[in-house]
């Protein structure tokens, strides 16, 4: 399994601050790496979002899609702008790891993905979320 997360950040970020998305990638690939979910999702692909006020309406989430051509699914999360702001660097990590498995559970909720284990997957979410 592998994942990608991108970011939209507001410019009140620095490059540094933004990149707390790349190191979760990069950390969830490494627990990830030699899990197998099924053949039909092998790649999670999630848009992080955190912009000021004023950007919020150029930046709805778009809900989860599963790609027909590529064993992937994307799908988008919004971060509180003034609380991910305000925040430390630990504290940050530890709104994206919540807020990343809360959305994950609530698009895959009620969905089925046939030839994909949907409930193993969030059970390894979950303790890697707790080991962290």
């Amino acid at each position: 399994m592998e994942f990608y997360i991108g970011a939209q950040f507001s410019r009140e970020f620095t490059h540094e601050e933004s990149r707390i998305t790349h190191k979760l990638a990069d950390e969830l690939n490494l627990f990830f790496k030699d899990k197998d979910y099924g053949d039909r999702v092998k790649q999670v692909t999630i848009g992080v979002i955190c912009v000021s006020k004023g950007f919020e309406p150029f930046f709805p989430i778009r809900p989860l899609k599963v790609m027909k051509k590529e064993p992937t699914i994307t799908y988008e999360l919004k971060l509180d702008f003034e609380i991910f702001k305000s925040s430390d660097e630990t504290k940050r990590k530890e709104i994206l790891c919540t807020e990343f498995l809360k959305a994950t559970k609530e698009v895959l909720a009620g969905r089925t993905i046939n030839g994909f284990d949907k409930e193993a997957f969030i059970k390894d979410l979950e303790d890697y979320f707790k080991e962290t």
